[in-house]
């Protein structure tokens, strides 16, 4: 995520929320690629899953890791660039 600067302020990224957080744990930790109904299921909820899913999808997207979804599923893998160094 880019900072912004407007009149001499830079706007840093807010924290993220509980259930931000609780996905992130539970696709790190996951063995495989997880769908939305698994996600549901462990996080006790459906609000905005798919919204939020999106969009650590984008705060993720300049990482050394992203968040990808493939046929789905949802799972961190290293970034593409990156990639040559898991070799």
């Amino acid at each position: 995520m880019k900072n912004k600067k407007k009149d001499n302020i830079i706007n840093f990224p807010s924290a993220p929320t509980k259930l931000e957080r609780q996905i992130e744990a539970i696709l790190f930790a996951a063995a495989e690629p997880l769908d939305l109904e698994t996600i549901e299921k462990r996080v006790q909820t459906t609000t905005n899953l798919k919204k939020i899913l999106e969009n650590l999808q984008v705060i993720y997207k300049t990482r050394g890791i992203n968040l990808v979804c493939i046929k789905n599923k949802w799972s961190f893998r290293t970034a593409e660039d990156l990639s040559k160094l898991m070799a």
